[in-house]
């Protein structure tokens, strides 16, 4: 795929006062940067072969890395060639999109890809260099092969404005959610993270409990985050969910032996199916964990029974 093929993915997006760049991914969903379209309630799509489509809704965000998928229904139009959930190489020359002013079309510039750098346990970005447009976030970032390597975010920081790509392997989870979200998912007070409401359980939540079954439970609980949160972490909120809500529905079948643990579980999930995004509910799953973990160390300290030694459960971020 040349600079021109991919410029075929590129989108201008509307908005009420301004205009901002996506692409095409290849689930016919379109990909951009979250503080592009932050806060816009009305988003317009003009596609390169000219059509303009109102933006319906969201179908996932990752504010962590920058990201949104919006819905337009399934567009039938050049989407860009993926690229590998490898890390790209340090050194490579890639192409970038920005707008040109007055035009309503994109123009591509190029670039190179100078570092791989590691910002975080969950966050990976790569450096870009070259005369990049100050409006080229939100499109995608093109190597050599013609793949998509990422979505290009221009940043202010302390030392200026520095242009850089979220990389694709990010970009992949969020392409499966599909959550149907409306607009009002990208305001300010929709992007706030959500609050954690960890139970503190008493003791007397676990009377009459069989400390086998609390051990094998703090076991699985401890699993399922191992699970669900590098998947969380990994941009697929989705699935973290799902592990969560499979290991309560798991637990609260087969623990008989600990009513307690069943009880706090259903109320877990009970309280997960009344909020409103996948977000949420995963950390509303994850704060029922939490607390029976809690509990349940407290409790085995207590009573240990047949001359085990409590281990202390894993909580993990």
């Amino acid at each position: 795929m040349t600079p021109l093929e991919a410029a075929a993915s590129v989108v201008l997006l509307e908005f009420q006062q301004s205009y901002g760049l996506g692409f095409v991914a290849p689930n016919g969903r379109i990909v951009t940067c979250f503080h592009v379209v932050a806060d816009e309630r009305e988003i317009t799509a003009h596609l390169a072969d000219g059509r303009v489509l109102p933006v319906q809704g969201v179908c996932a965000v990752d504010t962590r890395r920058d990201l949104a998928v919006l819905d337009v229904g399934l567009l039938d139009a050049t989407p860009v060639k993926p690229g590998s959930p490898k890390f790209a190489q340090e050194g490579q020359d890639v192409f970038i999109f920005g707008m040109v002013a007055g035009e309503g079309r994109a123009r591509w510039v190029d670039a190179r890809l100078t570092a791989v750098q590691v910002v975080g346990a969950s966050l990976t970005v790569y450096s870009l260099t070259g005369q990049v447009p100050a409006d080229a976030s939100g499109g995608p970032l093109i190597g050599p092969d013609g793949t998509a390597l990422g979505v290009v975010t221009v940043a202010e920081t302390e030392e200026g404005v520095v242009t850089l790509c979220v990389p694709w392997r990010y970009v992949e989870p969020l392409l499966h959610q599909n959550q149907e979200l409306p607009l009002t998912v990208l305001t300010s007070d929709q992007r706030k993270p959500p609050r954690r409401e960890v139970p503190d359980h008493p003791l007397a939540l676990l009377q009459g409990s069989v400390v086998s079954g609390l051990e094998a439970t703090a076991e699985g609980l401890a699993e399922a985050i191992r699970v669900g949160a590098p998947a969380y972490n990994e941009g697929d909120i989705a699935r973290c969910y799902a592990v969560y809500a499979a290991m309560a529905r798991q637990l609260i079948d087969t623990r008989d032996d600990c009513p307690g643990v069943q009880t706090a579980l259903r109320a877990g999930l009970k309280r997960a199916s009344g909020l409103g995004d996948v977000d949420h509910q995963a950390w509303a799953m994850r704060d029922a964990f939490d607390g029976l973990l809690l509990v349940i160390e407290k409790y085995l300290r207590v009573h240990p029974g047949h001359g085990r030694k409590p281990g202390k459960p894993t909580l993990l971020n």
